[in-house]
């Protein structure tokens, strides 16, 4: 197989949707009642403070917004596989699904005040959308990324460590992406929360077309066609 003339451009649409999970969770912590919407471990672990009795949680928030994210995430790994011989037309098809989701939920969310706690109905429309939409996004790009996870952000600054001077390691020439990715989420979660003074919708309008302009753009791309290795 022909392998692409130019470097392929998925690392730095990695690092781009790495800022939109930024944008999604400071919405879906400060916005709709300290919940995540991409970062599952935090729902998880808000689960078990709930269930050995924490107080001011909200469980069904986190337990939505992780049912949401599972079924996001089968659907958007079981279209990879059927659309696993058409690579571009599957990137293309996810980023529309999971962006037209995100404008969803920020059509659900218009006029819609932040919450921290105990979420109205509305707010659960937006955390599910929210959710479904990150499950899409992140199956879609985990079965891309081989040089840096949009939601693992522990995964990647071990990672990093592992493979700096101060890890021991020798250097890896995809270190300035994993770097660039903790930046990228630290950069999104400011951005989600300045957008959050506007109102929810914007912010989540900001996240959807991060999304659509990050994949479909790399869908576009030439260098879609192979697989990262390839």
């Amino acid at each position: 197989m022909s392998v692409p003339a130019h470097p392929d451009p998925l690392p730095k649409v990695l690092v781009v949707l790495t800022a939109v999970t930024g944008v999604v969770d400071a919405v879906a912590f400060l916005g709709l009642g300290q919940i995540f919407t991409a970062f599952m471990t935090g729902n998880i672990l808000f689960l078990g403070f709930a269930l050995a009795g924490g107080e001011d949680l909200t469980p069904l928030g986190s337990l939505t917004a992780l049912a949401a994210f599972v079924v996001g995430a089968a659907a958007g790994n079981r279209l990879g596989v059927a659309l696993q011989a058409r690579r571009r037309r599957w990137i293309f098809t996810s980023a529309v699904i999971a962006a037209a989701l995100l404008v969803v939920g920020a059509l659900a969310a218009l006029g819609l005040p932040s919450v921290t706690r105990e979420p109205s109905p509305r707010h659960y429309a937006v955390i599910a959308s929210t959710a479904l939409a990150m499950g899409v996004r992140s199956a879609t790009m985990w079965r891309l990324g081989t040089v840096l996870n949009t939601t693992l952000v522990t995964g990647t600054l071990v990672t990093w460590i592992r493979h700096s001077a101060l890890g021991g390691g020798a250097g890896d020439p995809s270190q300035r992406y994993r770097a660039a990715g903790l930046v990228a989420v630290l950069t999104g979660a400011a951005i989600g929360t300045l957008l959050l003074r506007v109102s929810i919708t914007t912010a989540l309008l900001v996240a959807a077309a991060g999304v659509l302009g990050g994949m479909g753009g790399y869908a576009a791309r030439p260098a879609s066609r192979w697989p990262p290795n390839a």
